[in-house]
């Protein structure tokens, strides 16, 4: 059965790529475009993104993650983008369920303040444990941040990488040593549309084989609405299904809707 969804994934990949348009160089404008800018998490753009999952199993769990995304200018070539993640959890229990913030995320990527269709950033990565049992790690972690993308021709494919590692907290907790990994994979169509797969694989060092990685895979649509009386809102929702879960849930349903403040 993995191997059935790698296949699939992979055609999903394979998909854009061969519908790109026959270029010997990518177009001057690639990455530049407000449709690029939304997949590109480290773009030059002020948003606030409002994210849900809803993992199916015998127990469901609910996940409405708030971010908040700042770019700052640092000189003339470079910027910061700074990205603030508190994710608002109702998940299962052995006894019933738990309900509060989990461990509260902050990555600030320096990257070149110059756009075009390659870009790239590294910086630090924080988590911050909230001490409410069961919502996550409860030791201080901080760990390296990268991310690496390209746009060409309407396709965006990348890849962010962190790891998380324990360096303050309860002697008796367990330490960190936590991967966190999202896909980039997006094609544009006309009208603002697009589809896209940007699975969040992670793996926990510290747990046991069995319990270490989760692995969704699946593909979505999304939809660049400009033509309003307030700002741009990016809204998109995709359906994946787990290869490998701690819990053994089997089905993970994302909605997301993004409110741009501000982009160059």
């Amino acid at each position: 059965m993995k191997r059935q969804f790698l296949c699939a994934f992979a055609m999903l990949v394979a998909i854009p790529l061969m519908a790109q348009e026959n270029r010997t160089s990518a177009d001057p404008e690639d990455g530049k475009s407000l449709q690029d800018k939304i997949q590109n998490p480290i773009a030059n753009m002020a948003s606030i993104p409002l994210d849900y999952n809803l993992s199916i199993n015998n127990k469901n769990s609910n996940i409405l993650n708030l971010q908040a995304v700042i770019p700052v200018r640092l000189t003339e070539n470079w910027l910061l983008i700074t990205r603030a993640f508190v994710p608002f959890m109702n998940v299962p229990t052995t006894s019933s369920y738990s309900n509060g913030v989990g461990n509260v995320m902050f990555t600030g990527t320096i990257t070149p303040a110059k756009e075009g269709s390659f870009s790239w950033g590294a910086g630090p990565a924080l988590m911050l444990p909230t001490g409410i049992e069961g919502l996550g790690f409860e030791k201080f972690s901080i760990g390296p941040s990268l991310a690496a993308l390209k746009q060409s021709n309407g396709l965006t494919f990348g890849l962010i990488l962190q790891n998380y590692f324990s360096v303050a907290g309860p002697s008796n907790a367990q330490n960190v040593n936590y991967l966190y990994t999202q896909i980039l994979l997006s094609k544009n169509l006309k009208n603002g549309w697009y589809l896209y797969s940007n699975p969040n694989i992670t793996a926990d060092w510290n747990a046991t084989n069995n319990n270490q990685w989760t692995i969704p895979l699946g593909v979505g649509a999304g939809k660049l609405i400009t033509h309003n009386r307030y700002l741009p809102i990016n809204v998109k929702a995709g359906v994946y299904k787990f290869i490998a879960h701690p819990t053994d849930a089997d089905w993970l349903i994302q909605a997301q809707a993004t409110f741009i403040l501000k982009y160059k």
